[in-house]
């Protein structure tokens, strides 16, 4: 490698990290985001009124930061998890679950999104298990209740966990929750 070619590598991989520090803050300025805080305590609370076992729930932190629904489905509507392409293996169901929690985290502040790990994918019509799914959950505050919300980061659908053990029908199967990472 020639000394010119070395010195615009260094070049490109500045101004690269430049462009994502600066449009990080060019986001956080554009949505203005509420970020409130609670506690895994307070959480754990709103899962067992769900139904959801608690030894199927990780949490990695005593304190937990989220936003409204509203500000939730505009950031989703803005985010370009959902706009990569799918390719097996490689960048699948897990990659897009991971990618949009890291964003949440890096980009906003926003720790109360979970990697929604082991989700069991059953046929709508015959109910035959399928496969095994990755997707995302997250408290959201609607109307001043912190509600739990599902999200398929591959398309940005988004719907209220009403009950940990119904079915979710997002896309063209029926989704049975597992394990939450948060």
């Amino acid at each position: 490698m020639t000394k010119q070619t070395h010195k615009m590598i260094s070049m490109y991989k500045i101004l690269g990290l430049n462009l994502i520090k600066n449009g990080t803050a060019f986001l956080k300025r554009a949505f203005h985001l509420k970020v409130n805080k609670t506690t895994r305590t307070y959480l754990r609370g709103i899962l067992l009124n769900k139904q959801t076992p608690l030894k199927n729930v990780l949490f990695a932190d005593p304190n937990y930061y989220f936003v409204s629904i509203e500000e939730m489905r505009d950031i989703i509507e803005h985010d370009w998890t959902d706009r990569a392409q799918y390719e097996k293996d490689w960048n699948d169901c897990d990659d897009f679950a991971f990618r949009f929690k890291s964003h949440m985290q890096e980009r906003y502040g926003v720790t109360a999104v979970a990697l929604c790990k082991h989700i069991e994918l059953f046929d709508t019509d015959t109910g035959e298990h399928l496969d095994f799914h990755r997707a995302n959950v997250f408290f959201a505050d609607e109307n001043g209740i912190i509600k739990l919300w599902f999200l398929e980061p591959q398309t940005d659908r988004v719907v209220e966990v009403k009950n940990y053990t119904e079915f979710i029908k997002l896309t063209g199967w029926l989704n049975k929750l597992n394990v939450f990472d948060f």
